[in-house]
């Protein structure tokens, strides 16, 4: 079969009427117009040349109580209502996102209906496997045998190994060992500047041949089934453009901040995304793991490069364009969390921003699709809604913090005669009303509720599991019952993303995060020392 070496731009129209939209803030409205954005190469940098500098630190928080200090202006206008209205607001924002999370848990108890494979293995599709692989010799060894072990004919097989010629370790050399040794493989050598994984991916994409191309990262690994049930997906109907399984983190012990990020994927991969496709809503992919249809690219281009969330831009081009996005949690990879600081706040923060992004172009637009169904477009606006909330939350929690520490001292023995020698006992009590416009016994059941919230939508997620076959470290348990903290570190990234986004302007940087205690290169051992990848 011919290689397929370049791609038009595809057929759909973004915001402006053109394949390439803008993303809807007033300086690129303004550079759209004025033809003035000539937008380079993305850069790309690893997470271990990232440093912390408290000059810069300080820049964020003075910018950040900048922020604060606008949105709380409004209360020397409008004293008595102003600060209920925003912690009112926080609430219930905050009662959406938790209870989405509960109730999409429990409608994820539902099994997922992949259809039946009718096909004999001389009328299945061709299929494409690409890896984009950069610096990933610790993984790249287990990525490779799982496509080896793949239940899927030979013949109908290829894997498009995509390495980096910048590539540090020997990823260029498990690549080419792998195409010599197995002529399923074949592995491409990208020489290009920058572009982030997105235009990894486009370059690889040249190279697949498949009518159907699955992307993974590298350090995702297949079960043996996971294409013949995929595959299933788009023989059913031919208005399917893709088909996105579960991403199964399994490192919990790597880290504290691996075991709560497991914890946390897992409740987004089998609960929040199958939930919408078991009610019909906006269903999406991520970037570690999907399969499309070839035609696909054809006709709506491929991945966008200006964007930190390819993945979920092309979600949205699938909806808008009236095509399927089918979610199936059976089709499943295995997936690393990253378990360093550095590494996982780089990637959160390419996420949080890059969310941002797309919400700014899609916000307004999807709403109002002529492609879509009433249920798709309103599941559309609330998700990237709350793609933006997080930061509003974050903004305007000091006041709760406020509310709560001002409680405590006019009602503490030792503090309330201390404050009310200084006459400001009855001031704090009664002259900041901060509280919501609910009632007391209202306002508290709702924060019981959401304290306890994730550790429910966690434990039934668990419940889920242990019944299809799949296990969790005792550890996820007891994690599901501090998420919050580590729902609190994650506001932080958003606030400093929005930062970076909407005040700062600052170009787009694609991080790649690390790994600790990875395997060595041979894929045999496990070692101390840190490695890079680019998921």
């Amino acid at each position: 079969m011919a290689v397929r070496m370049t791609r038009p731009a595809g057929k759909y129209r973004g915001v402006f009427g053109v394949s390439d939209a803008r993303l809807l803030s007033p300086r690129q409205i303004i550079n759209y117009f004025l033809m003035t954005d000539r937008r380079g190469s993305m850069k790309v940098e690893t997470a271990e040349s990232q440093s912390f500098s408290y000059k810069g630190a300080l820049r964020y928080i003075t910018v950040a109580a900048g922020v604060m200090g606008a949105l709380y202006l409004p209360a020397i206008i409008f004293p008595d209502t102003w600060f209920r209205v925003l912690t009112t607001v926080m609430l219930v924002a905050l009662l959406g996102l938790t209870g989405r999370a509960l109730v999409s848990a429990l409608f994820s108890f539902k099994r997922p209906e992949t259809p039946e494979l009718t096909l004999s293995d001389t009328e299945l599709p061709d299929v494409s496997v690409v890896i984009p692989a950069y610096n990933e010799a610790a993984v790249l060894p287990d990525t490779i045998e799982a496509c080896r072990n793949l239940d899927y004919p030979a013949e109908k097989l290829e894997v498009v190994l995509c390495y980096e010629r910048d590539s540090v370790d020997d990823t260029a050399a498990i690549c080419e060992e792998a195409a010599a040794d197995d002529e399923r493989f074949k592995a491409i050598e990208r020489d290009e500047p920058g572009g982030g994984k997105a235009k990894a991916t486009n370059y690889a994409l040249q190279y697949a041949t498949g009518e159907i191309i699955a992307s993974i990262d590298a350090d995702h690994r297949f079960k043996s089934d996971a294409i013949r049930r995929a595959v299933a997906w788009f023989e059913s109907d031919a208005d399917i453009w893709c088909v996105k399984g579960r991403c199964y983190g399994d490192n919990p012990r790597d880290s504290l901040l691996a075991l709560h990020a497991t914890v946390e994927r897992h409740i987004a991969e089998k609960g929040d995304l199958f939930a919408r496709e078991v009610l019909g809503g906006f269903t999406i992919f991520g970037g570690g793991q999907a399969f499309f249809r070839a035609e696909m690219f054809d006709e709506l281009g491929d991945f966008d490069e200006s964007v930190l969330v390819e993945d979920i831009d092309m979600s949205s081009k699938i909806h808008d364009f009236g095509k399927q996005l089918r979610v199936d949690p059976s089709i499943v990879t295995f997936e690393e969390n990253p378990g360093t600081l550095q590494s996982w706040w780089s990637q959160r923060k390419r996420w949080a921003r890059g969310w941002m992004q797309v919400a700014f172009r899609y916000l307004f637009r999807l709403p109002r699709s002529q492609n879509m169904s009433m249920r798709e477009r309103f599941d559309a606006g609330f998700t990237f809604a709350y793609a933006l909330m997080p930061v509003y939350v974050a903004f305007t929690f000091p006041i709760l913090l406020f509310d709560m520490v001002r409680d405590f001292a006019v009602h503490n023995a030792a503090t309330a005669p201390i404050l009310a020698d200084m006459g400001l006992k009855t001031t704090l009590q009664y002259g900041v009303p901060t509280a919501t416009f609910f009632s007391e016994f209202t306002r508290n059941a709702l924060w019981t509720l959401l304290a306890v919230s994730p550790a429910i939508a966690a434990c039934m997620v668990f419940v889920q599991d242990y019944r299809d076959g799949f296990s969790h470290d005792s550890l996820e348990l007891f994690a599901s019952f501090t998420l919050w903290v580590y729902l609190a570190l994650q506001s932080v990234v958003y606030v400093v993303s929005f930062l970076d986004e909407v005040i700062f302007e600052r170009p787009s940087i694609y991080v790649t995060t690390a790994r600790v205690n990875s395997q060595a290169k041979s894929g045999s051992s496990k070692t101390g020392g840190t490695e890079t990848k680019s998921d």
